[in-house]
């Protein structure tokens, strides 16, 4: 929870969102200019148009995602739900740039219906990601998010995103102006089915990490990357987990996933 403004939560938690997967609230910033927030059936994600990158991306993950569709085929896919007026990054903004096109939704996660895994595949769900880093920590924490959800049937509320230098100057960009992000976060609440924000306790298990975007870590293991929630707030600049009551936010907010 960041210092208290008009936007942080009360004390019994923001009205739920209509969308499943902002169930623990919009997360929101300082900068609402550049927080254009889209709802898809699949996730839900905040745009910024001058990054020309999704802010974050949130969606909810439990097994009845899964099934047998296979993974899109071809290029990734421009969204043309954007703006008319935005710029719109396609599959060619990062051809022969040195980084992949990383997933915030994993493809596998959306393998119910041909058009849930097309989906994944809109560069809105996209950013720029060394490959040490895609096909390293990042991957293996998507695998156990599917053990999570797939084979043990928990229900995630999954939150992910780019954290960026300071300064615009400091930012590397590729294609026509898609910056880089410096590091990864991911926060990951993890209920039963069925449950909400109002069923998040303080024990509640919830797992929070930074994954710097670099190479030389494809050996790494996701878990040597874990913070808290309030780390991932102060460098990102957002307040996650609106909706969950305000006590409840700050104690987990504050813990570190054993």
């Amino acid at each position: 929870m960041l210092p208290p403004t008009s936007t942080t939560a009360s004390a019994m938690g923001k009205p739920a969102d209509p969308s499943i997967h902002l169930a623990m609230g919009v997360p929101t910033d300082d900068s609402p200019d550049d927080d254009y927030v889209m709802r898809k059936p699949q996730y839900a994600l905040s745009y910024n148009s001058t990054r020309n990158v999704p802010n974050w991306v949130s969606w909810q993950l439990d097994e009845t995602w899964f099934g047998s569709v296979p993974r899109h085929k071809g290029k990734f896919l421009e969204d043309r739900d954007l703006p008319r007026d935005f710029k719109r990054t396609n599959h060619d903004d990062y051809t022969g740039s040195g980084f992949d096109r990383g997933h915030m939704v994993r493809s596998e996660e959306r393998t119910r219906t041909a058009d849930d895994n097309r989906s994944t595949f809109l560069m809105t769900n996209i950013l720029p990601q060394y490959h040490d880093l895609n096909a390293g920590p990042w991957l293996r924490l998507e695998e156990h998010c599917e053990k999570l959800a797939k084979r043990e049937g928990q229900q995630l509320f999954v939150m992910a995103g780019g954290i960026f230098p300071r300064t615009k100057r400091a930012t590397q960009i590729i294609g026509r102006d898609v910056a880089v992000p410096s590091s990864f976060f991911k926060i990951i609440v993890i209920l039963q089915p069925g449950q909400g924000p109002k069923d998040v306790q303080a024990s509640t298990p919830i797992l929070a990490v930074i994954m710097p975007n670099e190479t030389g870590i494809q050996d790494r293991k996701w878990d040597e990357y874990q913070v808290t929630v309030d780390e991932i707030e102060k460098r990102s600049g957002y307040d996650f987990l609106s909706a969950v009551p305000e006590a409840v936010q700050r104690a987990i907010e504050a813990r570190r996933a054993d």
